[in-house]
């Protein structure tokens, strides 16, 4: 994971989470947050990547079976599985989503989701 010229806010002193420019080798930090997902009791990992401004961009890895609880948010939320699969409920319907696909979601939609196998989100949000 590489950040350049980044300026600001820093998590835990690992990386910055804004600046001008970050860039992250995805496959790296999917990798690293998948074995802590699997070696953690919650079956769950997380990783805030970028919160620059209105935007947010965070990792979530989840071993098979686990659920998110039903939550909202007011911006718009993308959901890229990077790797596994998983269902996304909203609205009563479900919707799996597998390695390679996206999901979009608009503001204030409740959603929750279930891993249907390992797998890693890249969670994008649009605050207003």
């Amino acid at each position: 994971m590489e950040a350049v010229l980044a300026t600001r806010h820093t998590y835990l002193k690992t990386h910055s989470l804004s600046g001008s420019a970050l860039s992250f080798s995805l496959r790296e930090e999917q990798t690293a947050l998948h074995e802590r997902a699997l070696a953690a009791r919650s079956g769950r990992a997380a990783k805030t990547l970028v919160k620059e401004g209105a935007l947010r961009a965070t990792l979530i890895a989840l071993r098979k079976g686990v659920e998110l609880s039903p939550h909202s948010v007011e911006g718009s939320v993308s959901i890229h599985v990077l790797s596994g699969r998983a269902r996304v409920f909203n609205d009563g319907a479900g919707t799996t989503v597998a390695s390679g696909g996206l999901l979009v979601l608009g503001p204030d939609v409740t959603h929750s989701a279930e891993a249907l196998a390992n797998c890693v989100l890249l969670i994008t949000v649009a605050m207003p």
